[in-house]
């Protein structure tokens, strides 16, 4: 494929070829058409006033907004002029229609050049077939068409098709690139629409005479129009409002032009690649400093693609995202053009004065090795791009690896989901118990409920591979009232065999934003008449921060029910003491990463204190979690009233075990100060 350079020398040397030869052909037309003019009659103005009128996009004339949609219509006056009265006033008629014509549908200059360039050239075609066969064109209107007339119309018409549509064809493709069916596929519309209007229009205006020709004006203009805006329609629901490029149906649109031969041959198909370009920046902005300076930045980013690539190959899906389509590209040579991409969004871009970084990513998934449909490619592309930006790279190529935590954690999903809805495979499902203990006195002063997942086929299944793929769908609701059914039933059935068990549950903060979440705890409490001072909810810090309004009236409302509250994994996320009193908490739980390194670590052991000392201060319980020897229990036994949980005090344990290990009265022996 040309790049952004040699594109814009190929178009500039077919567009200067084309309206040099429709300049030299239009000063031979001249002279014959200014005598003529004297002499010509009514019905040739007539056709010359709505040649030049009918490629007007009236309806968009006070609306300069987007890009007009492009009728050649004006050809079935101009070839109607060439049929009655001679190529060389067709000709000069062509060369103002079409100049209007560009400048009313918004040409780019060389667009235009080769809009009324090729229609010139076209007509010069007709006229030399003509002069070649020694055949005339029609001379004069009359109400019938005779054979004569037939043959005279038949042949310029057939080369003036060949004309106009193969050099508009052979531009795009030494423009553009790709192959002759794809070319055509693209101008496909443009090509029925013209010449259905000189096919069928032609001839009609060369039976009517004077201003009668008029009559024809009305559909013909109304058919115009109603073309336009279709197109205008079609055009917009294929393309982005802030930045005009390619939308996710102008991409499946333009993909399916430029692999239309491997549907028509699909043994061979020809390369193709497509880029993911993601600016994660730009969200950050939006967060920021607003929707304005976000969709402006948006546009620049944009605009710099498009450039590079051409509008027709550069396409946005998300906030984030650009999407290039490169054909004819394989291995180094599609890395090489999706760096361009790079490259494109290095510099910083400046908006009001203020300079922003887009720091880009790039993926790149190939065809036909990585899959021959769109939504594949764009699928393996993101993940490309994921692994250049966790590697720090540029670019990064699809490798088939990296489709396998994606796939696994779909799979684990279906299961899961299963699983749960499935009374017959809760079995699968196990609540463990891990004991927690107070470092003054050695005692168990309650358990953590965690669930583990036992797949038929795959055996246990890794608790935060799990965690990980449900937390953002609504299997994350399945399962939490699984779990908290499992731990209220448990705690009604340790409390009849006279054991008093505070029991802490997981869950998460998607779980405290749905509606009835509250009421299903309340629910279950009373339903096992099970005290709501011996269940404890914990939230995890990391997520503290999403939704938080709605957060804290929920953990209010889990308070007022009666339950404990436990702050998880604190340390880990952004959680503040502005937070910390903000939420009703009876727990702060330290993370495990400080913890496991309270003997070696002067800073870690100086965390561990402060956070101690503060949650304290704030009335508030404190509960150490990692701790796995002797070493680390006695330095924590050093804070009075803290408690410990690890694999030192016990492993998570079924229920049944867990209650032997509650019974005894120390569990292990209480680390001495």
């Amino acid at each position: 494929m040309l790049g952004g350079g040699n594109r814009r020398v190929a178009a500039f040397t077919v567009t200067g070829l084309a309206a040099a030869l429709a300049a030299g052909l239009v000063v031979w037309a001249l002279p014959a058409t200014v005598r003529f003019l004297p002499e010509a009659p009514s019905g040739f103005w007539a056709m010359v006033l709505l040649g030049s009128l009918v490629d007007i996009p009236i309806y968009a004339l006070a609306v300069r907004a987007g890009q007009p949609a492009r009728t050649t219509l004006s050809a079935c006056f101009t070839f109607a002029i060439f049929l009655l009265y001679g190529a060389e006033p067709a000709i000069v008629v062509q060369a103002i229609a079409g100049t209007v014509a560009a400048v009313a549908q918004r040409y780019s200059v060389l667009g235009g050049a080769f809009l009324t360039a090729r229609l010139v050239c076209a007509l010069a075609a007709g006229e030399l077939a003509v002069a070649l066969t020694e055949g005339r064109p029609l001379s004069r209107p009359g109400p019938f068409l005779t054979t004569d007339d037939v043959v005279g119309f038949v042949l310029p018409a057939l080369v003036w098709f060949v004309v106009s549509f193969g050099l508009l064809v052979g531009a795009r493709m030494a423009t553009y690139g790709g192959g002759l069916r794809r070319t055509v596929v693209d101008v496909q519309e443009h090509v029925l629409a013209t010449t259905a209007a000189v096919l069928l229009v032609s001839p009609l205006l060369t039976t009517l005479s004077g201003w009668w020709i008029t009559l024809v004006a009305v559909p013909l203009f109304a058919l115009g129009q109603l073309t336009r805006l279709s197109a205008q329609r079609e055009q917009w629901l294929r393309r982005d409002p802030v930045t005009g490029l390619l939308n996710r149906r102008g991409l499946i649109f333009g993909f399916e032009s430029l692999t239309v031969e491997d549907r028509l041959d699909p043994p061979r198909p020809r390369p193709l690649a497509v880029a993911v370009v993601a600016v994660e920046s730009l969200l950050e902005v939006n967060r920021t400093l607003g929707r304005d300076i976000y969709e402006r930045l948006v546009a620049a980013a944009a605009q710099r693609l498009a450039w590079e690539y051409g509008e027709d190959l550069v396409g946005r899906l998300s906030g984030e995202g650009f999407v290039v389509i490169l054909p004819g590209l394989a291995g180094d040579a599609a890395v090489a053009a999706a760096r361009r991409a790079a490259t494109a969004l290095a510099p910083t871009i400046a908006i009001d004065g203020i300079p922003f970084a887009p720091d880009p990513a790039v993926g790149v998934a190939l065809s036909p090795e990585h899959g021959r449909d769109l939504a594949t490619l764009l699928s393996k592309a993101e993940l490309a791009m994921r692994q250049a930006r966790r590697l720090g790279e540029e670019v990064a190529v699809y490798a088939t690896s990296a489709a396998d935590v994606p796939q696994r954690r779909v799979a684990l999903l279906a299961e899961l989901n299963a699983a749960l809805t499935d009374p017959a495979r809760h079995r699968e499902l196990t609540v463990l118990y891990q004991p927690q203990v107070d470092l003054d006195t050695g005692r168990l002063t309650g358990a953590e409920a965690l669930v583990r997942w036992t797949h038929p086929e795959w055996g246990l299944v890794d608790p935060e591979e799990l965690l990980e793929a449900v937390e953002p769908t609504e299997v994350m609701h399945l399962l939490t009232r699984h779990v908290l059914a499992e731990v209220v039933a448990q705690i009604r059935d340790w409390n009849d065999r006279g054991l008093r068990v505070r029991v802490s549950a997981n869950v998460s903060v998607r779980d405290l934003r749905a509606p009835r979440f509250i009421d299903g705890i309340r629910e279950l409490l009373e339903t096992y008449r099970v005290p709501p001072t011996e269940l404890t909810i914990e939230i995890t810090e990391r997520l503290l921060l999403t939704d938080a309004e709605r957060v804290v009236r929920a953990c209010e409302d889990i308070v007022r029910l009666g339950a404990g509250l436990s702050l998880d994994d604190f340390g880990t996320g952004y959680a503040s003491v502005q937070q910390l009193r903000q939420l009703p908490l009876s727990e702060v739980k330290i993370d495990k990463s400080y913890v496991s390194g309270v003997t070696g670590s002067r800073a870690e052991r100086a965390i561990v204190t402060s956070v101690y000392h503060l949650a304290r201060a704030l009335g508030l319980s404190v509960v150490a979690e990692g701790v796995e020897d002797d070493r680390t229990a006695k330095q924590l036994a050093t804070l009075p009233g803290l408690v410990g949980q690890g694999w030192y005090f016990g492993h998570p344990v079924p229920a049944d075990v867990f209650e032997q290990q509650w019974r005894q009265p120390t569990l292990p022996s209480a680390p001495r100060r």
